[in-house]
């Protein structure tokens, strides 16, 4: 059972301990999301994994935070404070259901793990991390009955993965202007703001796909496939971010009072090429002794294939008070299409099966909430202190699958909700986050209902995310 004690620093220094050492056995590791519908293409689309964007839904483009980073936006390092280092962990409870059969999967592993690079002051930061990709895990098999082989079961598994890995560069534009509070004084604030950034990331990881045919009748030998992809991309990812203060007040002596503040943002992401070395075995054999003895065919060879552009837009109007109260209200649209690959054979060997699977417009519409409440008193504790977030997204996959004779888009909804809370008693600015999700993941139709009597996916994550950020002497604690 985790327990936290918001008056005792050490256990806030403790669960941050273990969050680090957890993330330095496995730093390297690829997200985990078992699901059915991995089982073709780069597999399913994994979430970020970034706690205190996913608490908002996913809103990304927009959110020019400063003690955080947002690691797909690349011109949001550029607001940051100073230099951040950033990851999380997450466990997963993924429960399928199908007619009358269900089951249940837990996994779990770690998010996005980002560093920025700055110094304060500076209007130029540097930026790098991994942030994950798609995720290939299921395990399904079927039963039936031959006449002349008798009893049959049919094995497929899927496992592996992929990742990004980037680096780049940020900078900041600031205006500032004169702001009269009477005719005889005046205050000078920053009313507006630029910021512009550049990725460079490379895409890597291996799916790999593995079909058994199980005959019970051992006068009959038991077939293997397995199809192992590894893939390879360089792409470019460029971010913009605007700020503009819409309204300020102040009284006569010079004390702020309240405020409206608008964000704007967007990123895109180049089409590149992807390289991947493609293999493809075919064996028989005994399954039930895992002996393979006979290779009927294998097939190796390096292919060419291609990810589309991608695009995202977003706005968020805060309202803030002299109190600290503090209230933000965002949303995030993001696009790529896949579908223009459906009129060439370009990808066709990322889908294995162009008869029951074909690409589609992936997208997806996200929308959060922050507020930070009043800080009063002069103790001014670590509940005043933290922001209290939720979001809902509703994510189509840029893939879809032969439901009776139609095609229908894979297509998830998620609400968010968690907070994210500095770390008592500590003159850095790190942070814990905590967050809780919960999600559905279905076919949906062309009216955006999702369809009856197909497998669904119950999707439950619990998120703890820590952000570091160094203070006095280097104490990033």
């Amino acid at each position: 059972m985790f327990y936290y004690n918001l008056s005792k620093a050490f256990s806030q220094r403790a669960l941050i301990a273990v969050l680090i050492c957890v993330l330095g056995i496995n730093a390297h590791s690829q997200e985990s999301d078992p699901s059915p519908w991995s089982r073709f293409g780069f597999g399913v689309n994994m979430q970020t994994y970034s706690s205190p964007q996913q608490l908002m839904g996913g809103v990304i483009s927009p959110l020019m935070e400063r003690d955080v980073i947002n690691p797909n936006q690349p011109a949001s390092a550029a607001g940051c404070t100073s230099t951040i280092l950033q990851s999380s962990i997450y466990n997963s409870i993924n429960s399928m259901v199908e007619g009358d059969s269900n089951t249940t999967a837990i996994t779990g592993n770690i998010g996005a793990l980002s560093m920025i690079i700055k110094q304060n002051n500076n209007k130029t930061a540097m930026m790098f991390g991994l942030i994950p990709n798609s995720s290939r895990g299921y395990s399904l098999y079927r039963e039936y009955e031959d006449q002349v082989a008798g009893n049959i079961t049919e094995y497929y598994r899927g496992n592996g993965g992929t990742a990004r890995s980037y680096v780049g560069l940020a900078r900041a534009f600031k205006g500032k202007k004169w702001h009269h509070i009477s005719d005889e004084d005046s205050v000078l604030i920053n009313n507006r703001s630029l910021q512009v950034g550049a990725q460079f990331d490379y895409l890597f990881g291996e799916v790999v796909s593995n079909e058994v045919l199980d005959i019970e009748n051992v006068t009959f030998a038991d077939a293997y496939i397995s199809t192992s992809m590894r893939h390879r991309g360089f792409r470019g990812v460029f971010g913009l971010q605007a700020y503009q203060l819409l309204k300020i007040k102040y009284d006569q002596n010079k004390n702020f009072i309240r405020s409206t503040k608008l964000y704007l943002g967007g990123t895109y992401s180049t089409r590149s090429n992807l390289n991947t070395d493609y293999e493809r075995l075919r064996a028989i054999g005994s399954f039930e002794s895992n002996q393979f003895y006979d290779t009927a065919y294998y097939y190796s060879d390096p292919l060419i294939g291609e990810t589309p552009a991608k695009w995202s837009a977003g706005a968020a109007i805060s309202l803030e008070s002299a109190s600290g109260n503090r209230l933000l209200v965002g949303f995030d649209y993001a696009g790529e299409d896949w579908s223009i690959y459906n009129t060439d054979s370009t990808n066709n060997y990322l889908l294995g099966d162009t008869v029951n699977v074909q690409w589609g417009k992936g997208s997806k519409l996200s929308t959060g909430i922050s507020f930070k409440p009043p800080s009063r008193g002069s103790g001014k504790s670590v509940l005043s202190r933290t922001t209290y977030k939720a979001g809902y997204s509703i994510d189509k996959y840029p893939l879809s699958y032969n439901s009776n004779g139609e095609f229908n888009q894979l297509a998830e909804w998620r609400v968010s909700c968690g907070l994210s809370m500095p770390i008592e008693r500590s003159r850095s600015n790190s942070r814990v986050h905590l967050g809780l999700e919960y999600g559905k993941r279905s076919l949906m139709d062309v009216d955006g209902t999702f369809l009856d009597n197909t497998l669904e996916e119950n999707i439950l994550n619990i998120q703890i995310g820590v952000t570091l950020s160094p203070f006095y002497k280097n104490l990033w604690l």
